[in-house]
């Protein structure tokens, strides 16, 4: 139980740290020439919409922008993860 409970932990840890490593690298690598491509972006999602039901505002929306370093960087730390035996 105890190490379902870590690897899950160390899983996300790792996602967490590629996305936000990943973000950085892409915003530095613009301003350098030969590795502008990293920081190419594309964003999808859904755009927040409003339902107003009088006493209850509600937004709803989900918009995801990922740039080419945080998925090499994502893709990184899924095969990290993978290789990664923890002993009882």
């Amino acid at each position: 139980m105890k190490k379902g409970i870590l690897r899950t932990l160390l899983l996300v840890v790792l996602l967490v740290l590629a996305v936000v490593l990943g973000k950085v690298v892409g915003d530095v690598s613009q301003s350098v020439s030969f590795l502008s491509w990293l920081g190419l972006s594309a964003q999808f999602g859904l755009q927040p919409s409003t339902l107003d039901l009088a006493i209850l505002q509600v937004n709803f929306g989900l918009m995801v922008d990922i740039n080419v370093a945080q998925a090499i960087l994502l893709f990184v730390a899924i095969l990290v993860y993978s290789r990664i035996h923890i002993k009882d």
